[in-house]
């Protein structure tokens, strides 16, 4: 069969739209692995959302549902240098739990003024969270475990999983996301 270049155009065309769609890999209860380009059900364990770009599969190490929280929800912890055992504890518990989350260094007194307008408080206590617009300062772990809850992380994700970005300069109260 002999096809004219017009019609091999528009079938490559076709083949390279389907491999950008997105695919989902889980685990059903009887373990049994399924590929679909539909979410999976509720129950699926071992979520992944593999992504196909060309003749790749590139995976993240994190589970479905924490790529969805970190999507809608974002994490930053809120420390400074002399915030030592408590701002490591948090860093502790974030890693622990497996949180994807980027660190605020308050340096300067700006950085300081800019906290507390971001979080509409009257004095700064770190470490402080932001998960998504909501905000917490001081580290209680039964607090920022309910913030992180009802953000949608789990309670169970792999090893490394939560390994933070590097800290960066604190950020202007505009420039915050959600």
């Amino acid at each position: 069969m002999k096809l004219r270049m017009p019609t091999l155009v528009v079938l490559l065309a076709l083949a390279t739209g389907a491999a950008a769609q997105t695919l989902y890999r889980w685990v059903d209860r009887e373990g049994k692995v399924h590929y679909s380009d539909q979410p999976p059900p509720a129950d699926a364990r071992k979520v992944h959302q593999p992504r196909v770009g060309g003749n790749v599969v590139q995976t993240s190490t994190l589970p479905y549902a924490t790529q969805k929280a970190r999507e809608l929800y974002p994490v930053t912890l809120y420390t400074s240098a002399e915030c030592k055992s408590e701002c490591d504890m948090a860093r502790g518990f974030l890693t622990r739990r497996g949180i994807p989350f980027s660190e605020t260094v308050l340096a300067t007194p700006e950085d300081h003024e800019n906290f507390k307008k971001l979080f509409k408080a009257d004095g700064v206590f770190l470490p402080s969270l932001a998960v998504g617009s909501r905000r917490m300062q001081g580290y209680e772990e039964g607090a920022w475990n309910g913030l992180l809850d009802d953000a949608g992380y789990p309670r169970s994700v792999p090893p490394g999983a939560g390994a933070p970005a590097a800290p960066q300069k604190a950020a202007a109260p505009d420039q915050e996301a959600r």
